[in-house]
């Protein structure tokens, strides 16, 4: 098996941006980020080694419940 042969399943995110302007050359940036917004479970990688009972199962879950993540940012 070569690199990168064997893929899990996708993680889902959502990201959103809001930009203001403060003055002409000011700008102030909020943005907010969702992890597993909608609370579905994300599986981990399977197990990729040939030699073992377990080949391609999955046996972890890789993330927990929500995640929510906010910045702030201003620039000038």
């Amino acid at each position: 098996m070569g690199c990168n042969s064997v893929y899990g399943p996708t993680k889902s995110s959502v990201c959103m941006v809001r930009d203001f302007s403060l003055t002409e050359r000011a700008k102030f940036q909020f943005r907010g980020e969702f992890f597993n917004a909608l609370n579905r479970t994300n599986l981990g990688t399977p197990d990729r080694f040939v030699n073992t009972p377990q080949f391609g199962t999955i046996t972890e879950a890789t993330t927990p419940g929500r995640e929510i993540q906010s910045s702030a940012r201003v620039s000038f």
